[in-house]
């Protein structure tokens, strides 16, 4: 076994260190979607205790665990500069790439390769994860919860025959804390207790092990989410609300569970078809925004040629009569790497498909490709082919640009909102209308307002299927009700009217919670900022010359007005959605789990109908009088009828995710939403 050269170890940090600082500043400022919709408003309810104040106010990720996103938030409040916050956020990830590195010399142990090389290699393989580099400097929690599951890894991975049993105890809780921190993380646990189960060793010392990794795992859920776990039952009947809902029944949530499918194009097959198909550039493959990567192709490549090799010494000892077997001595660490990496793939890649959710697995693809290569190929083409692959990755990430998802040039401020006085001092009720909700508008209106994202990924049921605590949020009448809405923004293009038809719009949905517009004069919430354009190649990139301020507007929040309707409009409006539903409902029962969940609320528009499922994000529309089915960033309808003709012929429902495959019509959807 090679030594490791400490000076090429720190060396290999630095450089990265001072590269995560360059991506920092040159990608700008990520105002993402999420943390527009529920990041910051997540830490300013938990700070503020606003879970009995608020309904739904940032739609179904609102009510998850808020404590990752308190540092950012803290940040902002304090009107930090908006490149030391993103530094600051950057630093506090960087961490687990010496976790990586020490991952990398684990499963290169019996190797007679330059193991300093190999482990500088598999470590900036790691960096240039597109997943990584994504949510580097960013609101998303997938970094910080990450950082705990790689150090649970690596405790793992350690564990040997004469270890306390102390080690895994503390493997546990790193993976409870990580899961605890971002639920999803939930699907990297399972992997570890089968690595466990692969160790040398008897079986009584394996059960006594998993006890102990379980006790550590429960200890440290407990840690970071126990306490808003017991919240939410409190409130809610539901310790993970509104997940699981089939199983709590909170009568706040539809009975069923929310589960985001958008990404399994494949369904139970898609683990096997995304090392190929990331190698495209595009969006909706296995991540929001286009995020090509090499790097599993590469893995794959790594396991036939392990296999290659291996054939052909064993080919080459049969012809060598008297030769000594060349038999690699597999180590621990290695083994039981894979082992947790395949099982973990395969879950995520069944259940999810969401590339952030597997954070940690594309940051181990760079120790793992070292390991078999290491292992079983040839030394010299082993160096090669690492060089090979961390020079590709960086042609196709410079190639395909920024990837964040809505990034700005630096402005100074993170927040930069334009708000008219009134809004700020005087409180109210708003209803935040679209599946943007734009919660984090909340922090900068009167502490005393209220919040629902009533009509947004989860729209709320109307008339008698409406849950009570909505009834109680309508109910008051102490302060004025407003609505919030956003209008599209573009360059050089008026968003500071509103088109003709638009209050006719807006008393449609509205007019089944018993409210209309009570007149046009509404009010405008600016959000400031300069999107980076568009280049050949992608997102643009800031240039490292200082800018002018730009007072560009980055998104337009309208504030109207509203009142309530007379009883009998209600009650007209409401035998209205009645008719729609019961056609609705048909066709839900005739296409079973591709509208997925049934019985959501139906929302009406100026010109029909429409339910937008948030697990298989597909659109079910009545529009004039034609029926279609529209699955969202796809260009195809199918057409389901004519309501005039309704219950006139039977129901077909085509198989939607086939055609799309097949049709392979996704668009890229605009970055800046």
């Amino acid at each position: 076994m090679r030594p490791v050269s400490k000076k090429i170890h720190a060396g290999t940090l630095l450089f990265l260190l001072l590269s995560t600082i360059f991506w920092t500043l040159i990608a700008g400022k990520d105002l993402n979607f999420d943390f527009r919709n529920y990041h910051l408003y997540s830490a300013y309810s938990f700070l503020h205790d606003r879970l009995e104040k608020d309904y739904f106010p940032a739609a179904v990720s609102g009510y998850l665990n808020p404590l990752a996103e308190v540092p950012i938030y803290a940040m902002i409040m304090a009107q930090w500069d908006d490149r030391l916050v993103a530094i600051f956020i950057a630093l506090s990830h960087f961490p687990v790439f010496f976790f990586i590195w020490k991952i990398a010399e684990l499963v290169t142990a019996d190797s007679r390769i330059d193991r300093s090389f190999a482990c500088a290699a598999a470590t900036i393989l790691a960096f240039l994860s597109p997943i990584q580099l994504t949510t580097l400097s960013n609101s998303f929690a997938d970094p910080a919860a990450g950082l705990f599951t790689v150090i649970g890894i690596y405790l793992v991975l350690n564990f040997g025959a004469n270890a306390s049993l102390r080690l895994i105890l503390l493997a546990g809780v790193m993976f409870g804390v990580g899961a605890g921190l971002k639920l999803t993380n939930l699907i990297l646990v399972p992997g570890a207790f089968v690595a466990l189960l692969f160790r040398p060793g008897h079986a009584s010392c394996k059960l006594k092990a998993l006890a102990v990794l379980a006790a550590g795992c429960l200890l440290g859920f407990l840690i970071t989410n126990g306490w808003w776990a017991a919240k939410l039952y409190a409130h809610f009947g539901n310790p993970i609300f509104p997940l699981y809902n089939s199983l709590f029944k909170s009568p706040d949530f539809i009975q069923s569970d929310f589960s985001d499918r958008r990404m399994l194009s494949y369904g139970g097959w898609t683990w096997l078809v995304l090392p190929f198909s990331m190698l495209r550039s595009g969006t909706m493959i296995y991540s929001e925004n286009s995020a090509p990567d090499l790097r599993p192709f590469f893995l794959v490549l790594s396991f036939v040629g392990a296999a290659v090799f291996m054939a052909a010494r064993k080919i080459k000892r049969n012809w060598s009569e008297g030769a000594v077997a060349i038999k690699p001595d597999a180590p621990k660490a290695r083994r039981l790497l894979w082992v947790y990496f395949l099982v973990s793939y395969f879950l995520w890649g069944t259940m999810s498909g969401i590339g952030r959710y597997a954070y940690v697995l594309w940051l181990l693809v760079g120790p793992l490709l070292l390991g078999m290569m290491a292992a079983y190929w040839p030394q010299s083409l082993t160096r090669i082919t690492l060089g090979v692959a961390v020079a590709l990755q960086v042609v196709v990430l410079a190639l395909n640009g920024n990837l964040y998802w809505s990034a700005h040039y630096w402005n100074g401020k993170w927040v930069d909102l334009e708000i008219p006085e009134p809004l700020k001092n005087e409180p109210a009720t708003y209803l935040l209308h679209g599946v943007q909700s734009n919660s984090f508008i909340a922090p900068y209106l009167h502490p005393d307002s209220r919040f629902s994202n009533f009509t947004g990924q989860y729209v709320q049921p109307v008339g008698s299927r409406m849950s009570e605590k909505m009834k109680q949020f309508l109910s008051d009448t102490t302060h004025p009700i407003r609505l919030v809405f956003e209008t599209n923004y573009k360059s050089g293009y008026n968003a500071l009217a509103l088109s003709p038809g638009t209050r006719e719009e807006l008393d449609s949905f509205l007019s089944g919670y018993g409210l209309r517009v009570s007149n046009m004069e509404c009010k405008t919430i600016l959000l400031k900022g300069s999107p980076l354009g568009k280049t050949l190649a992608g997102v643009g990139w800031v240039p490292p010359t200082p800018q002018q301020k730009d007072e560009n507007i980055a998104a337009v929040m309208w504030v109207c007005d509203l009142e309530r309707l007379p009883e009998l409009e209600l009650q007209e409006a409401l035998k209205k959605y009645d008719a729609i539903d019961r056609v609705f409902d048909s066709i839900e029962d005739s296409c079973g789990s591709a509208l997925a969940p049934h019985r959501i609320q139906t929302v009406r528009s100026l010109n029909g109908w429409f339910r937008n499922y948030f697990n298989t994000i597909t659109v079910l529309m009545v529009n004039d009088d034609d029926i279609f089915i529209h699955p969202n960033l796809s260009m195809l309808t199918f057409p389901m009828g004519k309501l005039s003709e309704w219950n006139k012929h039977p129901i077909e429902c085509p198989d939607i995710m086939k055609k799309m495959r097949e049709t392979d019509f996704v668009f890229t959807p605009p970055v800046h939403r």
